[in-house]
């Protein structure tokens, strides 16, 4: 019987970083856009912008 292997978050094609992020959201897109632009999840991107507003 095979193993299952663990999916990881590094699956990015490529690093994902908060100007990113603060560009497509300047451009007026929603959390649900970003996350389909970028490939990556809601609750990522949630989590980004949480941590940003409470460091700033």
């Amino acid at each position: 019987m095979n193993k299952k292997t663990r999916k990881t978050f590094s699956k990015f094609k490529e690093n994902v970083d908060l100007h990113d992020i603060n560009e497509l959201i300047e451009m007026g897109l929603k959390k649900e856009e970003i996350s389909r632009e970028l490939g990556i999840s809601q609750k990522y991107i949630k989590k980004i912008l949480n941590d940003y507003y409470k460091d700033y």
